[in-house]
């Protein structure tokens, strides 16, 4: 063992007992909903969360004050970065602490723009006030996906902090545009500036799926792999008329598939957690897949991954206040290696016959799955690290692949590239909140996303140390 790295692991040791005194004991879950703002306020990543979400950052008034707001943050902590605006208000912020090598590299993904908000229907908060009440913090952006991308770059100033320098480069990019097209984020990156991500083996993202009932996590998911997802939204003065193209197109015809093994051990994990009917089918997909009667009554968060499916929403008034104006959407999602194109197509044909105007039209085109297993059965290198990592603070809570379904992150583009992409989130949510993502009054936990900062940290500096992304540890002690 070289000098270097026993002064590293030394360096680790004493950080790990520190982050040990960090680790979270058993709080009241009355202080924590009772404590007044100031008393949040005091912790720098709720500080930092609350400014972020007040920021704007809709596709109607661009990227760029988040990405000056990032950018600021990194300056302070002395880490190189560089603002990319490919687009007027279209802005990318990349950051790099070098390593030891450019080799292995691990990028930490996220994105700075958020879906619209109509401040008229929020109750509780408005969407850019970061308002915090009762233990949570409210705004646009708070749950998806500012409070992720300032854990990562918190842990990241960590790193810098400690004088530390990883194995491998460690790259941030919060990216312009992912909520809206996905054209002048990774997408326009990966085009026009190839280089910035050469050595890159490894991206962690969004997508990372973990539950919780009242305060007990029951599982925690990373993502390999994403259903097909395709998009189109119309719009008509008459909510008949697009009434009437749903019902034509409520079902489409696919041929069922073979689903990933990725699937299949994911949805193995979600079965113990479901109550029945879904308990027997999702452990017997091979079976359903070759009998129609059940392959049609399983749920599309399950079947998209066996056969296509479309999903209607709307019509509904749009703006709210409208009279005569009506949009509605269909999500079109297919399983792994099937493109949704073919299915959108026709139905756009349809709808432009009809009168009825297309006013957006979106595809991930066919979707892969990065990598979980290595062929000698043990998890990938970075996904070795981050059950380990999560488990110092949840023990017990079963780990998994579990695929997702209804929307697109943008690593999908890493994927189609070569570069295995996955989904992880270090902060477990509620199902109540989770589903308040896209909707209105979003928000987030303050104690769970403190906490899931502070489980960031400890994660990137185990990479920091054993990051070597060319095998894992455990095939090391072989």
């Amino acid at each position: 063992m070289t000098a270097r790295r026993l002064v590293g692991l030394a360096v680790l040791l004493v950080l790990e007992m520190h982050c040990r005194k960090e680790r979270p004991r058993p709080r009241s879950l009355e202080a924590d909903t009772t404590r007044p703002p100031a008393e949040w306020l005091r912790l720098e990543p709720v500080r930092l969360l609350r400014d972020y979400v007040r920021l704007d950052t809709t596709d109607e008034a661009g990227d760029e004050k988040g990405a000056e707001f990032l950018k600021r943050f990194f300056d302070c902590a002395g880490i190189e970065s560089e603002m990319v605006c490919p687009a007027p208000r279209r802005c990318n912020l990349l950051a790099r602490l070098p390593g030891r090598s450019r080799e292995g590299a691990l990028l930490l993904l996220n994105h700075i723009d958020v879906v619209h908000a109509f401040p008229s229907l929020w109750k509780e908060s408005g969407p850019f006030e970061g308002k915090i009440k009762g233990g949570f913090l409210y705004g646009r952006g708070a749950y998806d996906m500012k409070s992720l991308g300032l854990a990562e770059a918190l842990a990241m100033r960590n790193l810098k902090e400690h004088g530390i320098v990883p194995s491998s480069d460690v790259l941030f990019l919060a990216e312009a545009d992912e909520e809206a097209g996905q054209r002048w984020g990774s997408r326009w990156l990966l085009e026009h500036r190839p280089e910035w991500f050469a050595g890159v083996a490894a991206v962690l993202n969004e997508g990372g799926t973990n539950e919780m009932i009242l305060r007990d996590v029951r599982f925690w998911g990373i993502e390999t792999v994403q259903a097909g997802y395709g998009l189109i939204q119309f719009e008509s003065p008459a909510a008949g008329a697009i009434k009437d193209l749903a019902r034509k197109w409520q079902n489409i015809q696919s041929s069922a598939v073979e689903p990933l093994p990725d699937v299949v051990a994911g949805f193995d994990m979600l079965a113990n957690h479901l109550g029945h009917p879904l308990t027997d089918p999702l452990r017997h997909l091979d079976r359903v897949r070759r009998n129609p009667a059940e392959l049609a009554i399983l749920p599309d968060r399950y079947g998209c991954f066996l056969e296509a499916r479309i999903k209607w929403f709307g019509p509904y008034p749009y703006p709210p206040e409208a009279k005569n104006n009506f949009r509605a959407h269909g999500v079109i999602s297919t399983p792994p290696g099937i493109s949704p194109d073919s299915f959108l197509g026709p139905i756009e044909s349809d709808a432009t016959r009809s009168g009825i105007r297309v006013v957006e039209r979106y595809s991930t085109g066919a979707t892969s799955a990065s990598p979980y297993l290595t062929p000698s059965g043990r998890l990938v290198p970075v996904l070795d690290l981050i059950p380990r990592v999560t488990e110092t603070r949840y023990p017990g809570v079963p780990f998994g692949p579990i695929p997702t379904f209804g929307g697109a992150t943008t690593s999908i583009y890493f994927r189609q590239r070569g570069i295995a992409a996955y989904g992880y989130s270090p902060v477990p949510a509620n199902i109540t909140d989770s589903a308040r993502r896209h909707r209105n009054d979003e928000r987030i936990y303050l104690r769970d996303y403190v906490d899931g900062v502070a489980l960031y940290r400890e994660l990137l500096l185990e990479f920091a140390f054993y990051g070597d992304n060319k095998t894992s540890r455990a095939e090391v002690k072989k």
